[in-house]
């Protein structure tokens, strides 16, 4: 810190997280290599936050996308809060979704990193988002939309083991 620099007061901001508006099961077959979980469930929330589920995170951000809040993805521009998940910084992803093949491209800009990190994979619409309670966590979320995981698995590919 400068000697003419005043330390400022950590200062608190409080957020609502929104009602599920939509949510999408993914599945990577391009994943970022500190964080290598194939599954997910990211959950829009109304007023532009998420929630974002896998094996190995839970944490939340704000989104914007270039079509109508209740209209499906196309492209989309996130940015998470700072959580444990991202070593208390903030991430920021922008998805691009092509809704005739299912698949999905993903731009990772990690802080201080100059070069993203390109992921990629394939998403499908989990029904009735407005149904979904990300605090129950990962697990039961997985196990209670298991057939659009499987669903989600047939579109990439993969024979589903579950």
């Amino acid at each position: 810190m400068r000697e003419d620099t005043i330390p400022m007061p950590e200062q608190t901001v409080n957020l609502t997280l929104g009602q599920p508006i939509y949510a999408q099961a993914l599945y990577y077959t391009a994943m970022f290599s500190q964080k290598p979980f194939r599954e997910a469930l990211l959950v829009y929330r109304h007023g532009g936050t998420y929630t974002v589920l896998s094996p190995g995170e839970d944490h939340h951000g704000c989104w914007v996308s270039a079509t109508a809040p209740l209209d499906p993805p196309r492209h989309v521009a996130f940015m998470s809060w700072p959580s444990s998940d991202w070593d208390n910084d903030i991430v920021a992803h922008t998805l691009t979704f092509a809704p005739d093949t299912g698949a999905f491209t993903q731009e990772l800009r990690l802080p201080g990193e100059a070069v993203p990190r390109a992921q990629h994979g394939f998403a499908v619409a989990v029904p009735s988002p407005e149904a979904i309670d990300p605090g129950v966590g990962w697990a039961a979320l997985r196990d209670r939309h298991q057939r659009t995981f499987h669903e989600l698995r047939d579109l990439a590919g993969v024979r589903s083991v579950r």
